[in-house]
Order: structure tokens, then sequence, then C-alpha cells
């Protein structure tokens, strides 16, 4: 970013227009931030030469800082784009999965809750003209001058006159508005009388008490001053106790005499008696108010007891004798307070002084209590007043008497140009500089909330303590010690005091040439461009860790300046970007009210800076939604959203601060909603930057949350339906946010059937999410599916409750079955299924019930979704499922058997699935057409064309649109489709969850005729994409009841929707365990060995009184994440700080890697020339859990090596010296197992990627130790086949294709098996490959920096698949050499990539190339093989025998040697080798055996104690 700040002059003029008054209170009574258009003819040349040298030595930054977080994303992308080794799974939401920091940054007290006035002032003078007090001995010649004026020029009575008004003018400066009253040489009583007076207009307001006592004796030790009998023949004492009583509280006291601190010290004395009194008469109230209670009871109870008279008579009178001592107690506690009947308290009862009221109030006091006023006559006598009233004045007078500049007499001095509002004069801008350094002195010293209560929370207030630290400057010079109360630290020699006087210097000296001549030119000061670069200077090198930039005051006083504006804003943006401590410490300073004023610029050179400025205080201080929409500073925001040519990250901020002003804030979503908000979000909900769609869609969702206009006005805008095509975007927080908005829109419809319909398709077509790779989506998808549970609460305890009825039904057909299988002694001639079809085809439950409802649909995906494999979404899905099973009675549901159990079975799922497989994937495919859905009601259309297809380009990555389309459900056009219509519906492989339907339009709702479904046509759940024979569904004329107020949605017939629906929905299956919760491990090991195949439901069931259950509907705190994007930094360039700890490991480790790699290029080299005579054992160490070794992984540079066994842990070695580091478990579920494992970023952060029989795909971070360990994402590989314990998906392989960031899946599924592609950077499905033959994947490996890959197969085959052709053309290249199980394959460096080695069980070996159909050599090993590896840069091949042995040879077949023994004086045999795995780099190889023992081998050894030649 450049250190120049740059506005040209165009710009500068543009800025002007705030012509309205900032109601600020630290602007030292200057409430203008315009006053800036008046300027032009009258500033001298070189005024105007200077600022135009400023502006065009700044143009450039203005440019530049406008787009720095653009140029920040883009450099960072350009930097991602071209690093080879981009890290994945490193983005926020990996983080942190998607949660808010509970440790939020605190929000200071900045806004002042009891901002107050000083609305009257009384001027108390005891001057006593022409008599001086006795105990004082003046000088001569002395101070005389009272308020600048010498009373010996005037009569006594006059001059007292005179000088009762100048100080009420000189205070007027500072407050216009207060009430003033003079008491001139009073008396006690006009004291009283005129203290009485004020505080009662006041009310609750401050008032202020200025006493001079110049012609009077100092105060007394007993805490007296000084005041007049009426003939001026004595002096009478007035006591400060009895002043405060008639002055209440709030109030501020100026005692301008000698000893003054004598009244600060008896003042808080008084006020500490007060405290005990009021504590006193307090306890005495609470003891007398339990006597009266006690007696009152007392007497009730002699009351209804029909107790004789006397005793009655004599209670009564105890009473009363209480009542009289309460009555005296209050009125002799009071006394004290109230000082005579007239007192204060009768009108401000709030005012009276308490404890906490006496210690607010403030004081200054000229002196300390030893000290005698001083009596320069250079100077006035009232000196100290002079400072806190005429601060310039007698600030220019005190520095001319200390400065070496000669030529200058008082009288110039008085005749400075200018006045003191008017900056653009020297006067005022003496005046904007003083207040901005004593601002800044008072910033720097004072505790933040001291500087509130003195600096921001009353305008006279600050003004007066602004002045008391040039007063405690001045008079400490005259040996005099200010005081105050609260005391302040001492400011006298603050660093910013020499800024001060050089300012002055500045002016002083040109000003005899200013008063000879009028026009001379005035050269104005550098004070403030100094000091912002002083600022920028701070900021360069400042941190949370170090001392607050000083200068901050300063660029708040600079935004008055039209001149510095710009740049002060810049600076404050850049400052505010440091983190939520820095914009803490700017709303504590006040800034809060100049950016608010400022929203009302037209300037459009300030507004992408306001923007940023304002995304940064509200990602903070969320309170401020309620100024903005008062102020009408929504509409700001809502004009910059609706210019599309307006840079993409201010029109995010726009919307996230318009997200912000709707956020749980009525007033503030009704002004965004008659502010046309909605349509502009929606017209750019398509734009090319994913955080402008994102923010849009949370901008929405915001404004129509819990707000039903907002709704209505969003259905009316087909925001729903612009707002499913979102469902497929490429950007999983897109997706997130499209789940959220669309879940807000649910609820609210009762009584609408309209909107009942809406809300049911919302909830069928948010379904996709199932098999969203993200976890943050289907988190956000469990969330919006518990609204409509909230919403239709009734219909889903029904659903429930059957299926519940149906498990208990199946268990007994189970049990039945199992039975007849003893009896016969054989199982196979028992029929499997046949109960189940007997209860398929006979049960009310599955034919009619509200199992086939939508609800029931939902339902099941809730249920499916209990089983997520990300444990944050399945336990918010285990909260639905346990409140509404805690709905009904478990004695009703359950038989005795299943009472009897008490874990979990999250395995055995079928049963409360049944029915649900489907064909979908969870893919979205490309296909042509748009969204055609009206969901106005029950109006949508949906498109004919099925959501699959084998050879789309891509899986909705491009075009999504008739993805959602198919996928939307419209009931009611279903149940209305044409009964000539053909019903059979052809099955196929599909890749996302459709029903399909026909493209007319249809205006009917949910009442309309139930369909029917040809059961027999639906197999394995897969529904044929045939373009020549659509799915189609027949009515049968029966009704689908619905009305909106809790009824079910019931189809009934034998086939019935629900049937469609599941079929709908096969990606909703079940799929294994609770997807990474460690904690039901034990649960689901218990679960497996019981042969039940109850639901989830059930489970849930029978621990809900055990489990606690919270009735509080799922809260998203999706919103929450992702405004803290806000409150990071945004304008840093993305560049490192070098010297940080972090920076320099990065670079330890860079080196590192570089040294290692080009080591192993040697070590390759020297191979190729004279291969190795051995490999030699390194270390050899063992699995504790004895189980055999499965898969093995070395980091490509940390001596890490990772290691699974045939279950589901993995262990994490150090290689060098056997130990393990850490070891934990994969959380796959109990029965299954790590069916493939791989290593995610080489570089930091490294991560583990697994996949196993359960079917499901993991990503684990921090894997070193378990305090770091954490599961990144975790989703599963084939959504759409139901996985259990007792049916796994068969050998999951997978690969990673670092390059590209592309998991390469495929397992052993029901249909033909296929490769998918899941992106990691969209977490999206993007393709599916067609294998095209029956035999299952046993391998994969993929060329590192290109598009193919290749796979064996079980059958033999090699396959070698162009990932950039869509569908079943992938496969571009086949090898049929091979007639036995591919173990493995490899596409190594060392041989260009193109070149694919493969592995048979037989032995065989084959090199081949993709342009060939036939390999080029083959390696005949004469051995059975189980495991075989290729080095990547080596020309070395291991192969892994059962036989106990390892054979390492070369690309020619030449063996380099083969491994049987231990190293050891009694080599032990190695055990039947389970997996061999080379060193990406190093030449290292590693073994593991089923013996669980895991071997080491080093190629550079040159011991030959291992090898068998």
């Amino acid at each position: 970013m450049d250190k120049s700040y740059n506005f040209s002059s165009s710009n500068l003029a543009n800025s002007s227009g705030l012509h309205n008054s900032i109601n600020s209170n630290n602007v030292n009574g200057v409430n203008n931030i315009n006053n800036n258009n008046n300027n032009n003819n009258n500033n001298n040349n070189n005024n105007n030469n200077n600022n135009n040298n400023e502006n065009v030595n700044n143009h450039n930054n203005v440019s530049n800082i406008s787009n720095t977080h653009q140029q920040a994303k883009k450099k960072e992308k350009y930097n991602n784009n071209n690093n080879k080794n981009k890290p994945f799974f490193g983005e926020e939401r990996h983080k942190d999965n998607a949660t808010p920091d509970v440790q939020k940054t605190k929000i200071a007290k900045w806004r002042m809750r009891e901002r107050m006035k000083t609305v009257s002032v009384a001027l108390v003078l005891c001057l006593n003209i022409g008599v001086d007090p006795p105990d004082v001995i003046k000088t001569f010649p002395c101070a005389r001058m009272e308020c600048w004026f010498d009373p010996s020029t005037q009569p006594p009575q006059k001059a007292l006159d005179l000088i009762g008004k100048t100080l009420q003018a000189q205070y007027e400066k500072w407050q216009s508005k207060a009430r003033y009253k003079q008491s001139l040489d009073p008396t006690v009583e006009e004291v009283k009388k005129l203290c009485l007076s004020l505080r009662r207009n006041a009310k609750d307001e401050r008032v202020l008490f200025h006493y001079n006592g110049h012609g009077v004796p100092k105060p007394t030790t007993n805490g007296e001053i000084w005041v007049f009998n009426r003939n001026f023949t004595q002096y009478i004492p007035l006591s400060i106790y009895e002043l405060q009583t008639w002055m209440g509280t709030p109030s501020i006291y100026v005692f301008d005499c000698s000893a003054a601190g004598l009244i600060i010290n008896w003042f808080n004395q008084f006020a500490e008696q007060r405290d005990k009194e009021l504590e006193r008469f307090s306890g005495n109230n609470q003891n007398n108010n339990q006597n009266n209670n006690q007696n009152s009871n007392q007497n009730n109870q002699n009351n209804t007891t029909n107790s004789t008279n006397g005793n009655t008579n004599g209670n009564n009178q105890q009473n009363n004798n209480n009542s009289n001592n309460n009555s005296s107690n209050n009125s002799n506690t009071n006394s004290p307070n109230m000082g005579s009947s007239n007192s204060v308290n009768n009108n401000q009862s709030g005012s009276s002084s308490s404890s906490s009221h006496q210690r607010d109030c403030i004081l200054l006091a000229a002196c300390s209590a030893n000290e005698i006023l001083p009596m320069n006559p250079d100077f006035p006598a009232d000196m100290f007043t002079a400072c806190l009233t005429t601060p310039i004045r007698i600030a220019l007078r005190w520095f001319c008497s200390h400065s070496i500049l000669t030529g200058i007499t008082a009288d110039m001095l008085d005749k400075i140009p200018g006045n003191l509002s008017s900056r653009r004069t020297p006067l005022g801008e003496l005046n904007w500089i003083f207040t901005a350094v004593t601002d800044t002195i008072a910033w720097n010293v004072l505790p933040r909330h001291l500087f509130q209560k003195l600096f921001r929370q009353d305008l006279l207030v600050a003004s007066l303590f602004r002045n008391y630290l040039l007063a405690e400057r001045i008079m400490r010079s005259a040996n005099c010690t200010p005081i105050s109360c609260p005391r302040l630290p001492p400011t006298y020699q603050h660093a910013m005091w020499q800024a001060w006087d050089l300012a002055v210097d500045l002016v002083i000296s040109q000003l005899p040439t200013l008063l000879a001549d009028p026009n001379a030119e005035f050269k104005s000061s550098p004070f403030f461009t100094e000091q912002l670069t002083a600022f920028e200077v701070w900021l360069e090198f400042g941190s949370e860790h170090k001392d607050p930039p000083a200068q901050l005051p300063i660029v708040l006083q600079v935004l008055l300046s039209q001149a510095h504006r710009l740049r002060a804003l810049v600076l404050l943006g850049k400052f505010l970007d440091l983190g939520p401590w820095a914009v803490n410490l700017a709303l504590c300073v006040g800034i809060f009210p100049y950016v608010l004023k400022l929203l009302q610029s037209p300037a459009g050179d300030l507004r992408h800076i306001l923007v940023f400025i304002w995304a940064k205080i509200l990602a903070l201080d969320k309170s401020c939604q309620l100024d903005l929409v008062k102020e009408n500073g929504h509409a700001y925001f809502i004009s910059v959203l609706s210019s599309p040519q307006i840079p993409a990250d201010q029109r995010t901020m726009s919307a996230f601060v318009l997200s912000t002003i709707c956020n749980n804030c009525r007033p503030g979503q009704n002004a965004c909603l008659i502010g046309n908000l909605l349509p502009i979000c929606l017209s750019q909900l398509n734009d090319p930057d994913p955080m402008v769609r994102r923010w849009m869609i949370l901008c929405m969702a915001k404004m129509w949350e819990n707000f039903e206009e907002a709704k209505w006005a969003a259905i009316k805008e087909n925001a729903h339906e612009k707002l499913c095509l979102l469902l497929t975007d490429v950007s999983p927080e897109v997706r997130a946010s499209a789940v959220v908005a669309l879940g807000e829109l649910i609820g609210g419809a009762e009584g609408s059937e309209q909107r009942t319909n809406i809300e049911l398709n919302l909830a069928l077509t948010l379904a996709v999410i199932t098999a969203d790779c993200s976890p943050m989506v289907r988190k956000e998808l469990v969330i919006s599916l518990s609204r409509i549970v909230s919403s239709y609460e009734s219909n889903f305890v029904q659903v429930a409750q059957e299926i519940a009825q149906e498990e208990r039904l199946r268990a007994v057909l189970e049990a039945k079955r199992l039975e007849e299988s003893r009896k016969s002694k054989k199982r196979a001639s028992v029929p499997k299924i046949s109960d189940a079809d007997h209860l398929n085809n006979n049960s009310d439950l599955y034919g009619n019930g509200s199992q086939s409802s939508v609800y029931g649909c939902l339902w099941k995906i809730i249920l499916n979704l209990c089983t997520d494999p990300f444990d944050q979404v399945a336990n918010r899905a285990q909260s639905i499922v346990k409140r509404i099973s805690s709905k009904f009675s478990m004695e009703e549901l359950m038989s005795h058997n299943l009472i009897n159990r008490t874990n979990f079975n999250f395995n055995n799922l079928n049963g409360s699935m049944n029915g649900l497989n489907s064909s979908g994937s969870g893919f979205l495919n490309s296909s042509n057409g748009n969204l055609g859905a009206s969901m106005n009601g029950s109006n949508l259309n949906s498109s004919n064309n099925n959501l699959g297809g084998s050879s789309g380009g891509g899986f909705g990555l491009n075009n999504s649109n008739s993805s959602i389309r198919n996928t939307f459900v419209n009931i009611s056009r279903i149940t209305n489709r044409d009964p000539r219509s053909p019903t059979k519906t052809k099955l196929g492989n599909q890749r996302s969850p459709i029903l399909t339907s026909s493209t007319n339009n249809v205006g009917t709702n949910l009442n309309g005729n139930q369909l029917n479904l040809n059961n027999n046509n639906i197999n394995n759940g897969n529904i044929n994409n045939n373009n020549n024979n659509n799915s189609s569904i027949n009515n049968n004329g029966n009704n689908i009841n619905n009305n909106g107020n809790g009824n079910n949605n019931n189809i009934n017939n034998n086939n019935g929707l629900g049937n469609q629906l599941a079929n709908t929905f096969q990606s909703l299956s079940l799929s294994s365990g609770l997807g990474g919760n460690k904690t039901n491990k034990m649960s689901q090991s218990i679960s497996s060995m019981n042969s039940s195949s109850q639901s989830l439901q059930n489970d849930f069931l029978m621990v809900s009184d055990s489990m606690p259950f919270e009735e509080d509907e799922l809260y998203s705190d999706y919103y929450e994440w992702s405004c803290n994007y806000f409150s990071k930094p945004m304008m840093q360039s993305t560049g490192e700080d070098f010297e940080s700890f972090e920076s320099i490991e990065k670079k330890w480790k860079r080196q590192r890697n570089e040294m290692i790699i080009q080591e192993s290029k040697e070590a390759v080299q020297n191979i190729i020339q004279q291969p190795p005579k051995s490999f030699s054992q390194m270390t050899i160490f063992a699995e504790p859990n004895g189980q055999p070794i499965s898969h093995l992984q070395f980091h490509p540079f940390d001596n890490i090596l990772v290691v699974s066994d045939g279950l589901e842990n993995i262990s994490v070695w150090n290689y060098d010296d056997g130990q393990r580091i850490n070891t934990f478990n994969n959380c796959n579920m109990s029965g299954t197992r790590i069916t493939s494992m791989k290593l995610v970023n080489d570089y930091d952060p490294s991560m583990i990627i697994t996949a196993a029989d359960d079917g499901v795909v993991r990503i684990w971070r921090g894997y070193e130790s378990n305090d770091t360990l954490k599961m990144v994402s975790s989703w599963r590989a084939f959504p759409e086949f139901a996985t259990t314990g007792n049916d796994p998906i068969g050998r999951l392989v997978l690969d990673w294709k670092g390059d590209s960031g592309l998991v390469l899946v495929s397992g052993e599924t029901p249909d033909s098996p296929k490769i998918r592609i899941w992106d990691v950077e969209r977490e999206l499905g993007v393709q599916d490959i067609f294998i095209g033959t029956e035999s299952v994947v046993t391998c994969m490996a993929n060329e590192k920096r290109g598009p193919l890959f290749s796979a064996g197969f079980s059958d033999g085959l090699v396959k070698l698949f162009d990932q950039r052709i869509p569908g079943k053309y992938s496969c571009v290249s086949t090898l049929t050499e091979h007639k036995s199980y591919i173990v493995n394959v490899s596409m190594p460096a060392s041989l260009g990539g193109k070149t694919v080695v493969s592995g048979s069980s037989t032995g065989e070996i084959k090199f081949w190339q993709h342009s060939y159909e036939c390999s080029s050599t083959t390696i005949h090993n004469n051995d059975v093989i189980s495991s075989f590896s290729v080095h990547e840069y080596a020309p070395l091949i291991a192969c892994g025998s059962q036989n106990q042995r390892i054979k390492i040879m070369n690309f020619t077949g030449e063996d380099v040697c083969t491994i049987r023994y231990h190293d050891g004086f009694l080599g032990q045999r190695i055990g039947p080798v389970s997996c061999v795995a080379f060193h990406p780099y190093n030449i290292l190889m590693g073994a593991g055996a089923t013996d669980s023992i895991i071997s080491i081998y080093n190629g550079d050894s040159k011991s030959k104690s291992n090898v068998d030649w």
C-alpha cells in the first residue's frame, strides 16, 4: 500500500456538503463538520498552494485505498493459483467448523447512557471591590484584573456588575443555552435561594456553581466559605454541607480562591458523612418495615381468631407506636439532607444527596489547601477562571512571558485576527489546535471511564476540563497546584504541549505582519498534517500489544476539516482494520457521531472508506443499528448496494451493514423493506463474486427473519425460487447462506394454505443438501428442517408414532423369521424378505399411513441426518428426534424386548428408512432448461428433465438451474397428472435425488388427487435418465388432505407418494455410524452385536428419560460466524511478517524441504547410475493393538509415518527413533475398516484423508497430538447407498489429486460401479465416471500435474481415464492383459506421469502408456503378491507377499534384494506382508505385516544382514 496520500482538488471539492450540525460533546463548541464551503478568495495564495501540493501528493493513494481490499483478495487468489503447494482444507470454515468464537471481544462502554447537560449556572462573586480580605497580605504591585477588567478603573458597584456580566459572557461561549444567574457579593440567604431555584429548574440535569472568593477570607478549617451580611460589615460563613444540600446532584463546582483545596477536602468528608447516614437510614427503614410486617401479620392473626378487644387494641397501639417511630426515624434521617422545607429534594427525589450521587459531583479548585493565589501583575487575579473560560487569551499571554520572541505586546495578542469558531482564521486555528492538543493529552493520560465521564458526557464539563489542563500548566509555573475531583494525573509536562507551543509560536511570529497589513498572507500551521503523518507512522509499526496511538483524538478533530477529511478517514479505516480492539478505542474517543453525520454527505470520494468504517464498527457493536435507522443511514448503504458498477467489496460491506441493521431490529427491517432492499439483493444473486452473493442472501435472510410482511414480499418476488438455484453454488458459504435464508422463510404460515405448500416444497427441496460435501451446509440444513418440524409438530409426532409402530411389527416378524430358521436349521430356506414384503403390502402404515406423506419423507430425512458422519450435524438432528419422540408414550410404541435395551442402535437403520432408496448421489448435473417454478402458493412448474444422466458436462457447476428445477417437488402438480400419462419409471444411474414432473403450470394446492406409482418399476432406488421415456405418475382420483393446520398430507394408496419420495431421496438413505462422534464408539460396538434391526427413532425413545432434552428450537450461528470476517484485517496486504516466529519457522521449513528434495534428486541419480545392493532395516516397531497393518504413508519432509490397522485406528510414528507420537480412532462405524489413507498437503498444514467401508471420507488435522487433533470435514462418498455394519459398501478406494484438490473415490456399490470425483475447494461432487464394467475398482493413481488417472479392477482390467471428458466417455484406454486382481497401480513422476505401472495378485507387473492398449514391459515376479508400490522418482518397485517376503526390483525387472528376516542375531522371519510404501522423496521403504510389525528400510545402507540373494 502506498505511503503517500493523494487527493485531487476536484475530489476534495466534492467532499463538501455536510451542512448540518454534529451533536458531539468533544468538539469544544464547534458543532459543524462543514464550514468549508465559504473559502476561497479570502484565503491567501500560499495556503492554497499548500493544499494543492498536499492534494497532488496524495491523489494516487485514494484510488489505491479504495481498492485495497479488492487488491488484497486478488493478490491472495493469484498467489494461491500460482502456488503449486497450496494447502487445502485451510479455509476459515475448516479451522473453526463455521462456529463463532464464544470469547468475543468485549465491547467498551463508549456510549454515554447517562449523557447530561449543564442547564443552570450560578455565578457567585465575593469581591468587595476596594477592600482586601484581612488574612492575605498582597504584594505591590499585584494582580488586580478580574475577567480581564481592572475594577479600579470604575466605581466599585459598576465594576462589580461589569465583572459579573463579563464572566457570564465568558461562560456563554462554552454553553450558550444554559440559564445563568449572578449573585454579586451575596448573603447566605441569597446563595441559598439562588441554589434552590436553579436546582428546581434543572431537575435531573447538572448545575454549575462558580465561586470567586477574592474579596473574602480563605475557607475555614471547619468546611466553610465566606459571604457577606446585608450591610457588608461582616464576613458570614457558609457551610459546604449546606451548599451540598441546596445544590443537590448532579453538580459541578468551581472554587477560585486561596486555599481552595480545603473546600475539596471538606466536600469529600461531608459526602462520606452523608453516605453513612444514608446507610444507617436504609438499615433503620428495613428493620422498621420488618417490624411493621410482623405486627401486621399478628394483627391479622388476632382478628381472624376473634381475639379479645384488649389484645387487639394493644396490638393496634403497638402498631401505631411503631409507625410513629418510623416517621420519627425518617424525619430525623432526612433532616440533614433536606436543609429546609423548601429543599430541592421535594422536587428532585432522584437528585437527593445519595452516596453515589455525591461522589459523582465534580469539583475544580484553583490551588491546594496551603496555597494562595498568584499575584503576578502581568496576569489577571482570577488566573484560574481565565484559564477555564478564556484559555487562548491566557495561553498566548503566558507563552509570550516565557518566549524569546520580541516585539509582541499584550495589546497585540488581544488583536489576533479571526474568531474562535472559524478554523481558517489564525485565532480559530489556534482554538482548533488547542482543542486537539488537550483532547489528546486527556485521552492518553486518563483512564477510559474517566475520559468518557469528563470529556464526553457534558459539553460544558468537557470544555472546562480541557481548559483545566491548561490551568494546571500555567498555574504550576506560578507555584499553584490546581486540584480537581475526580483527581487527574499530572499533565503539565506532557509532550503534546510542545506541539502546542510550536503552533502558538508560528502564529505569534506572523502577528506583526498580519496586524500591519490585513491582506497579508497567513501561513497555516502544519500541526494537523504532521500529526496525521505521526499517526501513519504508528500504523506501520503499531499493534494491540503496544501503546495506542497518541494521535487518535487528533484524527477525530481533523474530520472537521474538509482539506484533511479524506486522509483522516483513510487512516482511521486502517486503524480500525487492526482489529476489534482498535474499533473499541475509536468508539471511546468519540468517533461515532462524526461518521454518523458523514453519511449525509453526497461526496462520492468518501463512500468507499465510510462503508468500510461502518462495517468495522458494526462488526463489533451491533447496537448502532438503531442510530443508523434513526438518522436514515440505511438509505446510504442501500444506494451503494443498488449500483452494480460499485466495486464488489464495497457492495459486500454495504450488504453486511444492512444485514446488521435488520438483525433482530424490527425498525431496521421495516425501513429496509420500505427502501426496496429486497429487489436490489435479488438482482445481484448472480454476481460473480461469491462474497457478494453470500451477503446479499444473508441480508435478505435477516430482513425477513420473524417478519411476516417481509416474508410475503419475498414470496411475491419469488425469492425462494431464486435462492433454491443457489443450493448448488460453487461456494459452500453461498450454499449455507441460501439454506439459512430459506430456513428463515419457514414459519408463520398458520392459516395460509399457500404458505404451507411453499414451506413443504422448500423443505423437500432442501433435501438435496443432505449429499453436500460441506458439514457447514449440512448443519444449516438440520436447523432449517427443525423449523419445519416446529411449524408442523403434530404432523411429525404422528409420523414418528406410526414409524415406531412399524418397527415394532418388523421386530416381531424378524423374531418370527429367526425362530423359523432355527427350527428348520436352514436359514436359506426361509425367504429373507417375505415378512417385509408382507408388511409392505398389507400394513396400512406403509400403504396408507403418514409415513407415505410429505412429513414421513421429511422425517426420514431427519433420521438420516442423525447418523451424519460429522457430529455437529448428527447431534442437532438427534435433538430434533428426541424432541418429537418425547411427545408420545414409549409404552405404547415399544415391545418388551425393546424396552430392555439400553444402548443406541445406530447401525441397524434400514427399518426406519424402508423404501427410502433412491438413485441420487447428491450430485447435480448440467442440464438444459431453466427453473420454471412459480412457488406462489402451490403454482410450481417443474421440468421433465431428469436430474441425472451419465454424460453431462459436470455436476451442476455450470448449469444448475435444471437440477433444482427437477429436485423441487410440487406435490400439487404431481397429484394432478394426466391419468393417461405413462406410469412406468425406468431405472438407471442418477446422480441426484429427483422427482420429475410435467412442465405445465398447475395452480392447484395440495388438496389434489392421489398419485399412483407402479412399484414394479422401482428397483434398487434408481430412476433411469431416459430421454425417450420420462417418468410420470398416475392419478387415481383420491385426495390429499392438507388444511395447513397440523393435519397430515397423506396420500393413500398402496404405492403412494411416500414411495415416490423415497425413491426421490435415496441419497438420504441411512449411512454409517454417528459420524465422528468418538463417544458413540462403544455404544455402536454393543449395538452391532444385537440381531435386532430396530430404528434409530426407537433408540432415542428408549433413552428419552435418561437424557436431558431442551425444548428450544435449534439456533443457527452461521450469521454470527460470517460476521467475524469483518472483524479481521481486510486492508492489509497478504505479505507476511518476516520477523514473526511463524514466518521464521515457515522459512526454515521451506529451506529444509528444498534441501530434502535436492538430496533426493541426487540419491535418485546415484541409484540410476548404481542401483543399491541392499535395503537395510532402519527401524522396527509394532502396533500395540495387535491388528494387521493395512496402510502406510510417509510424510514427505518430516520423519513421520502414518499407519492404519485393519480396523479403525490410526497411529503416527517417528520412524527415526521408533516412538509412537499419537494414536486415534478414525470414528468409522464398528464392523467396518479403513480402506484407503492418504496425506493431504505436502507442506503445512498436513492432514490425513481416510476412506472406510462405511462409505465415509474423513479429513483429520493436527494428527501429531490428541490436543490438536480435529476432524476438519467428513462426508459420504456415495450418500445414495445405505450402509450399515452388516452391509458395508465394500472396499472404498480413494485417491488424492493434490494439484487440483480432487478426491477420487470408488467402491463396491449396489449399482454399476463408478468413480466419483469430489472437489474439496468447492466441496461439491463434480463428476461421476462410469467405468463400464461390473467389476469393482481396487486401486487408483493419478498423474501429479495433469487430468489423467488410472484404475485397477478386481477382474484384472486397468483403465486410464481423462477427467476432462464427461461420463461414460472418460475412459481413454484399457489394458486387458492382467487376468487377476489388480493389487495397485502407479503413475510415477520418474516416467513422466504418463506411464502406468500395475501389479496383479499373481505377480505380474506391467508398464504401459495411455497411447497403447498393450503393455510395453512385463515383469514376472513368480510369486503371489499382496502389496505393491512404486517409488515416485527412483526406478524401484517393492512387492510384498503373504509368503513372508518383500522383493525390491528395478524397472527392468532386476532384483535389488529380497527381505525375509528382521535384523538381529536371531533374525525373526517377517510376517505376511499386508502393505508396502516408499517415501515420496527419500530412498526409504516401509512394510507392514499382519502380525502388526512395521519395518522401515533404508536403500542407502550397505548392511546385508537382512538381504537374501
